[in-house]
């Protein structure tokens, strides 16, 4: 399935890479809808945000207009943009030193990611940008900044609603979903606990391994060897990395943390969790 928009500046798939080619404002029809049909289908929904001052704005009203399609409660849906906002106004401060970039780049803008995982029980918004991994995440006290501090509270107020909804977050290494090429860079996320509807296609253990390979090839990991054989597909992702499909289960070695176990419609939160694993094994070796 192929739902495609360019009133955000990006052209949305579901599995395949795309050419970022002009961010405009947003307000265009059709962005909204679309990506929530993405998020519904199975699809991770995806937008280049703004590399400018405009980016956490852009990312509110993406985030808004989908999650609210998407009928997710009012509630949920303003404590999510107030995430958005925050995890975007750190990749400008940040990622981006505050300052605008000076030609547009084809590869490596910052994005905002969106998608359902647990059958549809949880909803994922991921924000990333091309600056480098800096180590381990913040935790605890460590959240909160000094008392005569004017900024650096936005982790803090991601933790404080993820934890009001049950929910959870986190930061790590990964790779752009869109542009020319595949860029390393990082994650911060927030999953919340929320019934998405969301009605993935069937796919039976070869189909499925078929997609998550396009997910993979699609993110620049490979070279990638899938084997099919009776009622079971085995992909090969490097010597670490070796994923069995069958019984509807994704079976995932992902060292040092062991073997990951997904139904093939979670296809997406598996690929994303297979590069996570394989950015921090290049990681190891550079």
């Amino acid at each position: 399935m192929r739902c495609e928009a360019i009133t955000q500046g990006v052209l949305m798939v579901t599995d395949q890479r795309v050419v970022v080619v002009v961010w405009r404002a947003p307000g265009g029809a059709g962005g909204d809808g679309c990506g929530a049909e993405v998020v519904r289908r199975g699809g991770c929904a995806g937008w280049g945000l703004p590399p400018d001052a405009r980016c956490a704005g852009a990312a509110r009203t993406l985030a808004r207009d989908t999650l609210t399609a998407l009928l997710l409660p009012g509630d949920l849906v303003d404590d999510a943009v107030t995430m958005v906002s925050e995890l975007a106004t750190n990749v400008f401060v940040h990622a981006l030193g505050g300052r605008a970039l000076g030609s547009m780049p084809t590869a490596g803008l910052p994005e905002l990611q969106i998608y359902g995982r647990g059958q549809g029980a949880e909803v994922v918004v991921r924000v990333f940008d091309s600056a480098s991994w800096c180590g381990t995440v913040p935790s605890g006290a460590n959240l909160r900044p000094p008392v005569e501090a004017e900024g650096g509270r936005g982790l803090e107020v991601v933790n404080a609603l993820a934890v009001e909804h049950g929910g959870r977050w986190g930061a790590h290494r990964s790779r752009s979903r869109l542009g020319s090429v595949p860029v390393s860079g990082k994650v911060v996320y927030f999953a919340l606990p929320v019934q998405v509807p969301w009605f993935p296609p069937r796919r039976d253990c070869h189909e499925a391994a078929r997609a998550l390979r396009r997910l993979l090839a699609a993110r620049g990991i490979g070279p990638l060897h899938l084997s099919d054989g009776w009622r079971m597909a085995v992909l090969s992702v490097r010597a670490e990395i070796t994923v069995w499909v069958r019984d509807g289960t994704f079976f995932a070695t992902l060292p040092p943390a062991g073997v990951l176990r997904l139904p093939v419609c979670d296809v997406v939160e598996v690929a994303e969790e297979i590069v996570r694993c394989n950015e921090d094994l290049d990681a190891v070796r550079r």
